[in-house]
Order: C-alpha cells, then structure tokens, then sequence
C-alpha cells in the first residue's frame, strides 16, 4: 500500500478518533478552533493560504495539506473555493515552471510509472480522476503535464474538477470533525457522510493506482 494512501487512511482514522472523543466529551476543540476562526476573518487570511499554496504547488511540495487548514478556518464551500483557488493557480505555476526547468524535470519523472501513463493517455477525464483521487501526488501531475505539453485548457479544466471534488469531501470532513457541538452533530449525515466519501476515494485511489502503475510499467 502506497504511502499516500496510508497518510490519507491515517487522517480519515484521526477524524474519526476525535469526533468520537468529542462526543464523549474527552476533549474540547472549541476553543482551539474559535482562536484559528479569529484569523480566518481577517482580509489577508485568505490571501496568505492561497499564496502559500500556490508556492508549494509550484515547487513540488505538498500544498494539498493546507486544505485542512481551510476546512478548519472556513464553512465547506468557502474552504473549497480557496483550496480550488491555490490549486489550479498553484498548477499552472509548475506546468510553467517546468518549461525552464524540463531536462531536470524530465529526468526527475520520465521513469515514473504516473508519467508514463500520463504520456500514453493524458486527457481531461483521466486527469480529473487522478486529481481528485487519494495517493496521487500533485506535482508529479503538475510538472508530467508541462513536459508533455497538455493543452491548457484541459489542464485548467481537469486541475479545476479535480480540486473541486477532493477539496470539498476533505474541507467537509474536517470542518464538521471540528465544529461538533452536541451528540446529535456527532453521528448526523451532515458529518458522517465526508468520511464515507473519504473512505471511498481512498479505496478507489488505491485500486486505481494499482491498475494505472502496473499498466504504466507494463511492456
């Protein structure tokens, strides 16, 4: 099992874990959250977490973690719009970036079974799929896409479905993790239902990559 896919199960397990203590009353993350919610107001929260993200995007680093950040910060719609925001722009920052960088980047990717996959059948459907799905690394999408020279508009498009799906789905599991104020909000549908979602991308990511990696390393 990859280790994307362990880090992914490991979150939905921790989420899990606290609405439960939450409930018992264990713990009270009231507090806590109300004093990251105090910045989340303030005109340049956004501004920083989008930046942020789009730097990291921009330099294979892992930028999708700040999605949690947003899901705490921010109600699911907004949490996805900003998540949205600094993935697609942090996207286009490495399909560019890449352009000055492609022998180091070539060289870095081109024996990646994603790449290879990428190279064969990269399209709007398969790229939304993978961005959407657990256990598949941004950057190697990201920069795979610059050297391959996929047309810009399925990049947007695909990087902006992708984003949409999986930013919701996490920035819902964690807003909702984090805001339970009685034992109703515990066990309701509105906070139970991301972390269903949650184990299902993450089944259909493992399998898919599977499939995809075997397939991409195929003769």
């Amino acid at each position: 099992m990859s280790k994307e896919v362990i880090k992914g199960s490991a979150l939905l397990l921790i989420l899990a874990t606290g609405i439960v203590l939450q409930k018992l009353g264990i713990i009270d993350l009231s507090g806590l959250v109300s004093w990251i919610e105090s910045y989340s107001h303030r005109w340049w929260a956004p501004v920083v977490l989008v930046s942020l993200m789009i730097i990291l995007y921009a330099f294979a680093l892992p930028g999708s973690t700040l999605m949690l950040a947003a899901g705490v910060m921010y109600p699911p719609l907004w949490a996805t719009g900003w998540s949205l925001l600094g993935g697609v722009l942090g996207g286009l920052a490495a399909y560019y970036l890449v352009r000055f960088l492609s022998a180091d980047a070539v060289r870095r990717y081109a024996d990646s079974a994603l790449f290879n996959v990428l190279k064969q059948h990269a399209g709007f459907l398969l790229l939304s799929a993978l961005r959407m799905l657990p256990g598949f690394p941004h950057s190697v999408i990201n920069y795979s896409a610059g050297i391959l020279r996929v047309p810009r508009l399925v990049f947007v498009a695909s990087s902006a479905l992708g984003h949409a799906v999986k930013a919701f789905v996490y920035t819902s599991a964690v807003y909702h993790a984090t805001h339970i104020e009685s034992e109703e909000d515990a066990f309701s549908m509105q906070t139970l239902w991301p972390l269903v979602a949650m184990s299902a991308l993450l089944v259909m990511g493992y399998v898919a990559r599977k499939r995809l990696f075997t397939r991409g390393t195929g003769p």
